[in-house]
């Protein structure tokens, strides 16, 4: 210990970590059991962390295999993780948002070439951006107006709260503490809670501010309806950003992200599988026919084809409970749903 700071190597690696109970190894599970039991591990960490009573030993570790599992479901299914965010919204929202964010961090860094170490710290980073605000935020998704003036001071000291704690927890790794300390900067320094601005601001901390802010539109709270997937993006990408982590997101997820719902020209209603050839045009699993009756079979629409054109986007968490998620993403969505859907995937 050092200043009040437990030492650490400056990156962990997964030979560093010791075991987290009831997380398997990554290797027995499919894309949807990994998804969700990086969520619970992250929360069992999470709520360790804020006990002052217990030991801050092996935080690092266990936060580092969250991110292994985090990765090990996007090597396995990219698209089913992506439609997860959309699709899978029953945790508290402060833990679910962390992983999903998470998510989407780990695929735009793989688009531009980041190693699986490098991704690893601005990964966990996302899982652990608001460690500092926890708490408040879970209570700000319950309830039925928007924050007060004493939770939006709380809002704004959150990075520099949430970068203190993750030293006196044992992280030692910079760009881990920049990226939590950072990721509400803005390149015009309206950011907080330093007002940094151009490139002080290091690139993954703004990249984990704009999966922030997307993934935040795209959940129901009690005082805001969830945005479709499309008009997320759109109000994520309005204002001051910069161009190229613009286009790497709408790379990442597409205009119309896995897990999205959509109409088609023909009147069909269905859920998006994949992205296609053209990020207009995805490939869509069919739901619903014209005059809105469940599909006993399912068909997979190119909607490059003009009858199969995409005309809209609908509220996808509304629509989950009427379909499966092995039914469009096979045995990688076993687990992925909760509750009575779980035992079918």
């Amino acid at each position: 210990m050092h200043n009040g700071v437990i030492s650490t190597p400056a990156k962990f690696h997964p030979m560093d970590a010791s075991p987290i109970e009831n997380l398997a190894e990554p290797a027995q599970l499919t894309a949807g059991r990994l998804v969700r039991q990086s969520r619970t591990a992250l929360a069992a960490a999470l709520v360790a962390a804020l006990d002052e009573s217990a030991s801050t030993l092996g935080f690092v570790a266990r936060i580092g295999q969250v991110v292994e599992a985090i990765q090990a479901a996007c090597d396995r299914h990219p698209d089913l993780a992506i439609a997860m965010i959309l699709l899978s919204q029953e945790e508290p929202y402060g833990v679910r948002h962390a992983a999903d964010v998470a998510v989407v961090v780990e695929l735009a860094l793989r688009r531009l070439g980041y190693s699986s170490t490098d991704r690893r710290s601005v990964v966990a980073a996302a899982l652990t951006m608001n460690l500092g605000m926890l708490t408040l935020q879970d209570r700000l998704a319950a309830q039925d107006t928007p924050p007060t003036p004493e939770q939006r001071q709380e809002i704004q000291l959150h990075p520099q709260r949430g970068r203190d704690m993750l030293r006196m927890l044992g992280v030692a790794d910079a760009l881990w503490l920049d990226c939590v300390l950072q990721h509400h900067e803005a390149p015009d320094g309206s950011g907080y809670p330093n007002k940094l601005s151009g490139t002080a601001i290091r690139f993954e901390a703004r990249l984990i501010g704009l999966a922030d802010r997307y993934c935040a539109l795209l959940t129901q709270s009690a005082w805001r309806n969830a945005q479709r997937p499309d008009i997320a993006l759109q109000q994520t990408l309005s204002g001051d950003i910069d161009s190229k982590l613009g286009r790497l997101l709408t790379q990442t997820l597409g205009i119309y992200p896995p897990g999205s719902v959509v109409q088609l020209l023909n009147g069909e209603i269905g859920v998006v599988k994949r992205p296609g050839q053209l990020e207009s045009a995805p490939l869509v699993m069919t739901l619903f026919d014209a005059q809105g009756r469940i599909l006993n079979r399912r068909h997979e629409r190119d909607t490059r084809a003009e009858e199969h054109t995409v005309t809209g986007v609908l509220d996808a968490y509304k629509v989950a409970q009427f379909f499966r998620l092995t039914e469009v993403w096979q045995d990688e969505a076993v687990g992925a749903q909760l509750g009575g859907s779980s035992a079918r995937g």
